[in-house]
């Protein structure tokens, strides 16, 4: 699933009921791709990559594969998800959450450039059912999870401005 797409599912799953705490699911919904755009800005801009070569050879080195798998990682997530339940912090929860969130959702949707989910304990990829690059159904999913929470939001801020609050994003 593309990143932009995450961060509209996670606001509808985790986000209705937390305003306070929207950001933080945010960035639980972004962080695990930030290594990738890291990866494709390091392999295209510093080392002059072509863009063939970063997604068909460079994207499966062990060394970048390892990096993504630890940003995708449920039992981390899982661990720091616990923590912040431990240390009954609100935000801190939404934002493990939202990472847990996000790579069960990326598992059946990456199929030739699967994760190792559950790394450190299992370094295999774990291919999903469907590739959202190559599936015109995904397409039309993720615009109607954005569509969806575009609409949600738009329809919270209308009624809470009638009611005279405003609402935080």
């Amino acid at each position: 699933m593309h990143t932009p797409t995450h961060a509209a599912l996670n606001f509808l799953v985790l986000g209705r009921n937390a305003s306070s705490a929207r950001s933080w699911i945010l960035v639980g919904a972004v962080l695990p791709d930030v290594p990738m755009f890291g990866f494709f800005l390091y392999e295209r801009f510093v080392r002059g990559e072509t863009i063939g070569r970063i997604f068909q050879h460079l994207y499966f080195e062990p060394q970048w594969q390892t990096l993504f798998n630890v940003s995708h990682s449920i039992p981390l997530f899982l661990l720091l998800s616990a923590f912040f339940w431990w240390r009954k912090s609100r935000s801190g929860l939404l934002l493990g959450m939202s990472l847990l969130l996000h790579s069960l959702v990326d598992w059946p949707t990456h199929l030739e450039d699967a994760h190792a989910y559950f790394w450190p304990l299992w370094r295999e990829p774990l291919p999903g059912v469907v590739s959202y690059w190559h599936s015109g159904s995904m397409v039309a999913i993720e615009s109607g999870i954005i569509v969806v929470a575009v609409v949600w939001l738009a329809w919270e801020t209308a009624s809470s401005r009638r009611r005279g609050r405003t609402v935080p994003v």
